[in-house]
């Protein structure tokens, strides 16, 4: 892929995990009775490395590497 490409797949990546961890958010990380809601919580922990591994796709250096 081209380096603007792949730029612009990082960040619709990027923007992705945080509508991930959004989504967890607003359906909430507790349950009714107080306690940690795992799914909700590992949802938004997914969210996170989505989201970091897009950024990282977007601004990593340009520089190729040999085999």
């Amino acid at each position: 892929m081209t380096t603007e490409r792949t730029r612009k797949v990082g960040l619709s990546l990027a923007g992705a995990g945080v509508g991930v961890i959004g989504v967890a958010i607003v359906f909430g990380l507790t349950t009714d009775s107080g306690g940690p809601d795992w799914v909700g919580i590992i949802t938004a922990i997914a969210g996170v490395v989505i989201a970091f591994t897009g950024l990282f796709q977007a601004f990593r250096g340009d520089t190729p590497h040999k085999a």
